[in-house]
């Protein structure tokens, strides 16, 4: 109970001294969500050693579903502060990078995780799928507040939060198959498995019930406000009750609760009068700052610090060649199609910050829940580590050469 109410304290801390300090930490060659980290390592067993995971009931399963909720809560906020006429103009871009982007980043992490950490193909197949969705928690970061909405054009910045709240739901698609076939029997019919129970009710039926609730709840809040039965301040806690609810619907039904979010998210955000305020920048940052922050702190506490020395330089260069492999190499072959008014500069942007960060860690523990294997959380979470320190500290120096860029352009 004593570790309980000290990583309560601990968590709660983070979020009140970051939220003090967000507006200097924007301007910073710092991110909050590395300053978190920070927070982790020094009040686990490497630092102060307040948090000792070894205490904790199924640590491991308490960071999976702590990394489960904090996306969604994300992908719901990502869907309802993008405006509607992003939603269409970016239509092309976010299908491309959904489809033949995240096949690509699939296939180079897949073929780095091989080639320099020498696993067999499935087990890389697998380890690459887990690597591969844009982070929404970390892409959140880099794209909201005062500096990116001054900096950045909101084409650029609602397609880097539409890629990464769908992609991170889609990538149940890419880490199921290679999963199935690593722990279903030998006579098992794999390709029909993926099929029914991925396509199907892991992703199919996740959209559908996510649309259903989130229209439900938006037809509902209409007739409330029309009867004066709500208030503003309502909005904050109905947005994370949604949030909530899809995940909760999606588990019963045995669907993926993070695509179910977003899609609810989605469905909802088509309802809102948006003059209501609803979507404001304010309310996602309420959030983003409740609930995305703990998660980090939990992640530094429980690095696996020796899984990291077993696996040596092999690890260092997994990393560091996953940032520069994973998302340049294919946003620079898909950078001239992508339309949607999208520019030059804006796939260098996007080529580059594509974070890897809180859903590659829960479909890293869910492949290491489901094959014993502690490969996909040594390795993926060397790589969120590694994302968040290198695109953290590279945001404020990237927002501001993109407005260089643009200036001498207009």
């Amino acid at each position: 109970m004593h570790q309980l109410h000290a990583a309560i304290a601990v968590c709660a801390v983070t979020v009140i001294a970051l939220g003090l300090l967000s507006g200097d930490i924007k301007r910073s060659p710092l991110s909050v969500p590395l300053l978190a980290l920070a927070l982790g390592i020094a009040t686990g067993p490497a630092g102060l050693g307040w948090l000792v995971p070894e205490q904790w009931a199924e640590a491991h399963r308490l960071l999976k579903q702590a990394a489960r909720f904090t996306v969604a809560v994300s992908v719901t906020g990502i869907a309802l502060r993008t405006p509607i006429e992003d939603l269409r103009r970016l239509l092309r871009p976010v299908g491309l990078l959904l489809v033949f982007g995240m096949l690509g980043m699939w296939a180079v992490s897949a073929a780095v995780s091989w080639w320099l950490l020498g696993l067999a193909p499935l087990t890389a197949l697998l380890l690459g799928a887990a690597v591969t969705p844009t982070d929404p928690v970390v892409a959140s970061a880099i794209v909201t507040g005062r500096a990116a909405e001054e900096k950045l054009p909101s084409r650029l910045r609602s397609a880097l939060s539409l890629e990464s709240g769908a992609n991170d739901g889609l990538g149940y698609l890419i880490v199921m198959l290679p999963l199935l076939a690593l722990t279903l029997p030998p006579e098992a019919d794999v390709a029909a498995r993926w099929l029914v129970q991925t396509l199907l009710v892991g992703v199919v039926l996740a959209v559908v019930l996510g649309a259903a609730i989130g229209a439900i709840t938006g037809w509902a809040l209409r007739r409330s406000r029309a009867a004066g039965l709500i208030e503003y301040h309502s909005f904050l806690s109905i947005s994370v009750a949604l949030s909530l609810l899809s995940l909760a619907a999606a588990a019963l039904a045995g669907s993926d609760g993070i695509l179910a979010a977003f899609a609810a998210a989605l469905a909802f955000s088509l309802t809102l009068d948006r003059s209501d305020g609803f979507a404001e920048e304010n309310v996602q940052e309420a959030i983003s700052k409740l609930f995305n922050l703990p998660v980090f702190v939990l992640l530094g506490v429980m690095l696996p610090w020796s899984g990291w020395a077993e696996m040596g330089a092999a690890g260092l260069a997994f990393a560091a060649a996953l940032l520069v492999l994973r998302r340049p190499v294919v946003i620079a072959l898909l950078g001239p199609v992508l339309g949607g008014g999208l520019v030059r500069r804006d796939a260098v942007f996007l080529g580059w910050f594509a974070p890897v960060g809180v859903a590659a860690l829960y479909y890293a523990l869910h492949a290491m829940e489901r094959t014993g294997d502690p490969v996909y959380w040594h390795a993926t979470s060397l790589a969120i580590a590694a994302s968040v320190l290198a695109h953290g500290v590279t945001a404020t120096a990237g927002m501001t050469l993109y407005a260089r860029a643009a200036k001498r352009r207009a």
